[in-house]
């Protein structure tokens, strides 16, 4: 015998929603006539009230909403600071980049100041070589007219007889 639970109130105590459920029952039977539930104190059964179901059916709504856009918020929050992050990303790949243009640009300066230098010392060198070329060439120069003028003169007065002697 199944008992229909269907009509029954869910605020009371198990045993008067027991009794109540097989009163209704024991009610739709035409056979039986009258019940022993019949007679029975229904006092203690609790009345339903279902003002604070839809109270707490509001609030459950209202709190719903307050995640919901909180939820909404925090989406569009994460989605300003990935653009941001993108942009920061980008803007510091361009700094990079221009960072290492101006570091191949320094360092071909240096290179280029680091071969002017050097050709200056070389010329300054071939410079001081050929200086002391110069020096010795003249050193040799004044030694060597310093002899063919002793030379001259050593020999001046018997050139001198000998050119009087040819006239």
């Amino acid at each position: 015998m199944a008992i229909d639970l269907r009509n029954i109130e869910p605020l009371g105590s198990k045993s008067v929603l027991l009794e109540q459920a097989m009163r209704r029952h024991m009610g739709k039977s035409p056979a039986q006539g009258k019940s022993k539930y019949d007679d029975m104190d229904m006092s203690d059964m609790v009345t339903p009230d279902f003002e604070w179901l839809n109270e707490d059916k509001t609030a459950l709504k209202n709190l719903v909403a307050q995640m919901d856009s909180s939820i909404g918020q925090m989406a569009q929050q994460m989605r300003t600071l990935e653009e941001q992050g993108i942009k920061s990303r980008q803007q510091i790949e361009k700094e990079q980049q221009l960072l290492f243009k101006q570091i191949r640009t320094l360092n071909g300066l240096l290179k280029k100041q680091v071969d002017i230098f050097s050709s200056v010392e070389r010329q300054m060198a071939d410079i001081e070589i050929k200086q002391n070329n110069v020096t010795m060439q003249v050193g040799i120069g004044v030694v060597a007219g310093l002899m063919s003028a002793v030379t001259i003169l050593v020999t001046a007065p018997w050139m001198t007889v000998l050119m009087e002697h040819i006239r």
